[in-house]
């Protein structure tokens, strides 16, 4: 199952371009693309978003390497022993007042 994300979306008015990274996760792993929109300031910010997003499905499906940051989905699982995560959530939980 392939989903994908939309963060930072900025417009940068000395490029005239909306500008974002789009993140995509496929297979366990995220693929993360910069991506420019050229288009007028005044463009309806959903329309901006969505076409952002368009671009980086487009360089996913072309395997656009050299511009994309590539990372498994649970980074700290491989480096994390068991019992530190477990000690570790258990704390953020009560700390966050969700556990006793």
């Amino acid at each position: 199952m392939q989903t994908t994300q939309i963060q930072n979306v900025t417009y940068n008015p000395a490029s005239r371009a909306f500008e974002a990274r789009v993140s995509i996760t496929e297979d366990g792993e995220i693929f993360t693309y910069p991506c420019a929109l050229r288009a007028p300031m005044d463009m309806d910010s959903t329309l901006a978003a969505r076409r952002l997003v368009e671009l980086a499905l487009r360089r996913h499906a072309r395997d656009a390497r050299p511009t994309v940051s590539r990372r498994p989905e649970n980074v700290f699982a491989a480096h994390i022993p068991d019992e530190v995560a477990h000690a570790t959530d258990a704390l953020w939980q009560r700390m966050l007042g969700h556990a006793a």
